[in-house]
């Protein structure tokens, strides 16, 4: 098992709760750096590489919605 992988699906999940930006942008370094570790070494976690690039992704958006609908409504 891949434990970046497993790091990536944290900061993805944390990335929704707890911390907006800092979290989705490691969870998609980590979530893309897992895949190709996984790839080269054929290790387990694929799976939880992705959905931490899934959250990543998803969290990037929602943070940035947020930050643009401050700024029109400041």
């Amino acid at each position: 098992m891949n434990s970046l992988a497993t790091f990536s699906l944290i900061c993805g999940i944390a990335g929704l709760c707890l911390v907006p930006v800092l979290g989705p942008v490691a969870a998609l370094g980590a979530g893309y750096t897992a895949r190709r570790q996984i790839a080269a070494h054929r290790q387990h976690g694929r799976r939880r590489a992705t959905a931490g690039i899934a959250l990543g992704w998803i969290g990037l958006v929602i943070a940035c919605i947020v930050i643009i609908l401050f700024v029109i409504w400041r």
